[in-house]
């Protein structure tokens, strides 16, 4: 999820104020923030913060989530030693997803 949803959603935020299109936020003297102007560079501060705070939402809501799971769920979020060792496709659904294992 995060190599996908996580990274490429980071480097859009991002990026937005890097290449923002003239026509949709024009500072008068070009593109975002390769023009170089303060104006750019305000942006791209903006778009930095934005995505740092971004980050940090998703990261304490998870944490949230996982500590409430463990504490609702019998026995907790993992699963037993015997499970890891056997495998989970095995433990939990009874067949093996890769057969050649």
């Amino acid at each position: 999820v995060w190599g996908v949803h996580g990274m490429g959603g980071l480097t859009g935020a991002i990026l937005t104020g890097t290449l923002a299109s003239p026509h949709i936020w024009d500072t008068g003297d070009g593109i975002g923030a390769w023009t170089g102007t303060a104006e750019g560079m305000e942006q791209q501060a903006i778009s930095i913060i934005g995505a740092a705070i971004s980050v940090g939402y998703a990261f304490g809501v998870t944490i949230v989530i996982l500590k409430i799971m463990d504490a609702v769920w019998p026995g907790g979020i993992r699963v037993t030693p015997k499970e890891e060792e056997i495998g989970l496709d095995l433990a939990q659904h009874g067949e093996r997803a890769y057969v050649n294992e």
